[in-house]
Formats: structure tokens, sequence, C-alpha cells
């Protein structure tokens, strides 16, 4: 049990010091003016060059990289990096599927994703439960927060 731990504990690191360099060198790209990376396919160029031209995703996607990748590093802010991740990982799992064809790469970042939501899927459901919140207030805060106290 503790190495199967200690083994998500570094595959969470890596996956978040990846994105957190990914947002640093886009953060980078974007202050030198230098052009994104050549995609596979003409649709998926197409959209790449799309939203480089908007100017405002890549400094919108770096900054959620930089910090969603820094927060899956660390065992305590882990769901908060899951979280800000999401949207992205969805639209890079659906954006190597349909446009640029590199199904595996698209489909081993998701699967890499979904893991280690899943390993947090228990501080996640507090987002959505509000038996988890009731159950970690104390009876003042309860009553201030129109919780019932345990």
């Amino acid at each position: 049990m503790l190495i199967r731990t200690r083994i998500i504990d570094g595959v969470s690191v890596l996956y978040g010091l990846f994105f957190a360099c990914t947002g640093c060198w886009i953060t980078v790209a974007v202050v030198m003016g230098w052009p994104g990376p050549r995609q596979p396919t003409i649709g998926a160029q197409a959209l790449t060059d799309a939203l480089d031209a908007s100017r405002i995703i890549d400094p919108l996607l770096a900054m959620t990289y930089i910090v969603g990748g820094v927060a899956l590093m660390f065992r305590r802010t882990a769901p908060l990096g899951v979280v800000l991740l999401a949207p992205a990982i969805g639209t890079i799992f659906f954006f190597h599927l349909v446009l640029s064809g590199q199904f595996i790469w698209g489909s081993a970042n998701a699967l890499c994703f979904a893991a280690l939501a899943w390993r947090n899927r228990g501080r996640l459901s507090l987002l959505w439960s509000a038996e988890g919140m009731a159950a970690r207030t104390s009876p003042a805060t309860a009553a201030v927060a129109d919780i019932p106290a345990p």
C-alpha cells in the first residue's frame, strides 16, 4: 500500500511538473513572440492558429497550467489542481481524438488525469456533497453556515 501511494505521488508530481513547465513555456513563447508548435493535420493547425491569433487563450492557458500543475505537485492542493486542469484535459483529449489524430497521446493524458482525479475523489466529492461539510463542521460554524450540527 505504501509503495503504491508513493508511486501515485510520483506520478502526480511529474504530471504537475509537466503542466507547470508547459505553462512556463507558453508564457515565454507569448512574451518572446515565438510561434506555437506545428500540428500534424490541417484542421488541428487551423484551430491552433485561431486560438493563437485571439491573443487571450495562451495567457489564460499558461496561467491555468502553472497554477494547476503546481497544485498537483502537493498532496494537500492536488484536488485544486484536478479542478483547474479538468477543462484543459478534456479539450486536449478531444483535440487529439478528433483533430490531430494523436489519439494515443490524448488518451494517455486523459487516463493519467483520471487516475489522479480518482485518487482525490473523496476530497473532490465535498464539492457536491453537503453531508461531507456537515461532518467536518463544528457546531459553532454549523449554525453560521445554516448546516445542522452533527
